[in-house]
């Protein structure tokens, strides 16, 4: 969810080129350009739009020592993928902005820091906590596409991975 919430947060005010923000449909409904987990989308949905996915690959368990001994330490891998509408003459370069746009918000993220401007704490979940915190992240280039086969819209596609530490035993803490 705190990706969500990041995502959320381009805006033309915060200086982005696009908007990401939640609205208010006529119907008085919230509606969200970013969602997680969804792979269908329809006409009536907004655009531009976001979704983060799991990556279909297995994530990768890691051998650091661990720093309890019920954590796991493993990398977690999502892709996080654009829609837009495009340019007739010029398909993908909206797409372009928009992904800029996003991997702007990951950066910003990837430089947070704690409090005390010490420790890392990308999407400020904690940095001081044992277990079930991200203990880095990194994201790739992108890749955008014009309207094709997979979709009627531009869109792009962000491979994410995240270093995380979890206590199996305490999953939601």
């Amino acid at each position: 969810m705190a990706i969500t919430d990041a995502l959320e947060e381009i805006t033309a005010a915060g200086n982005y080129t696009f908007d990401l923000s939640p609205f208010t449909d006529e119907d008085g409904q919230t509606v969200h350009r970013v969602n997680r987990g969804r792979v269908f989308f329809g006409d009536s949905d907004p655009l531009p739009m976001v979704a983060i996915l799991e990556r279909p690959e297995e994530s990768e368990e890691l051998t650091d020592p661990n720093p309890l001994p019920t954590a796991s330490l493993f990398n977690y891998h999502l892709v996080i993928q654009g829609f837009l509408n495009d340019n007739k003459d010029n398909p993908t370069d909206d797409a372009h902005i928009l992904l800029a746009d996003v991997r702007r918000r990951l950066a910003i993220e990837r430089a947070r820091k704690d409090q005390n401007q010490r420790l890392p704490d990308p999407f400020g979940l904690g940095s001081k906590r044992e277990y079930n915190r991200i203990d880095d992240f990194d994201f790739g280039a992108g890749l955008v596409r014009p309207p094709d086969e997979v979709s009627a819209k531009s869109y792009f596609w962000l491979p994410v991975k995240m270093k995380l530490i979890e206590d199996p035993l305490y999953p939601f803490n």
